[in-house]
């Protein structure tokens, strides 16, 4: 029984503590009667946490979805090399390959257009990378090197110039594999894909970024 009684009259303490005294409201600052009348109001109740209320909202993040990435919803792109510069034109048919011109660009996922590629053999470079730039390759028997300048393959293949240069520039893997997939390169003026309606490709950076300076 002393047990219990001792025990009372602690919790009675306790309770007794957590009360702040009232002073007479003429000699209370009004931040200190509000913390009074909350003291008081809160004596023998749990106090319950805003935790919940606080809590971050979570939104997911925004995903293609497969209307998104239909081959329907993919824009043909015609593109005439003929006069530009090999890297600034094939930066930006990098960037119609992967799509980064669109609003709904995702990086893992294949949302770009096709882009044809015409008069690839007029394709020009600028200084002497024209006698400088190599491109290698190897047959994969012993000794199967083959080395050759930029001239030598362009009066070659000219096409795979353009090709090598995009590819470059695309995501390494599948993802990158699937976007070279939809670039075609034509050494003429001519391309097969007059039934999807290409579009004339205009760049903002405007017609000087990808013409060979004159001289």
């Amino acid at each position: 029984m002393r047990c219990v009684a001792a025990a009372l009259l602690v919790s009675a303490t306790c309770v007794h503590t957590w009360s702040l005294p009232r002073a007479p409201a003429a000699g209370r600052s009004r931040v200190s009667a509000v913390m009074a009348d909350t003291a008081a109001a809160t004596v023998g109740q749990a106090v319950v946490s805003d935790w919940d209320s606080k809590k971050p909202v979570h939104v997911s993040t925004w995903v293609p979805k497969s209307a998104d990435l239909d081959i329907s919803n993919k824009q043909w792109w015609v593109v005439d090399a003929e006069g530009m510069r090999l890297g600034r034109m094939c930066t930006e048919i990098a960037k119609l390959l992967i799509g980064k011109h669109k609003v709904t660009y995702y990086p893992g996922a294949d949302v770009g257009d096709y882009v044809v590629v015409v008069n690839a053999d007029k394709v020009v470079v600028s200084g002497a990378k024209a006698k400088a730039k190599t491109y290698f390759r190897h047959s994969g028997r012993p000794g199967g090197v083959t080395t050759e300048t930029f001239a030598q393959l362009q009066a070659r293949i000219p096409e795979r110039i353009v090709e090598k240069a995009v590819k470059g520039m695309l995501p390494k893997g599948a993802l990158g594999r699937e976007q070279f997939r939809h670039l075609k390169v034509y050494a003429g003026p001519e391309h097969p894909h007059e039934a999807q309606s290409p579009l004339k490709c205009e760049w903002p950076e405007g017609h000087i970024a990808i013409t060979p300076p004159s001289g």
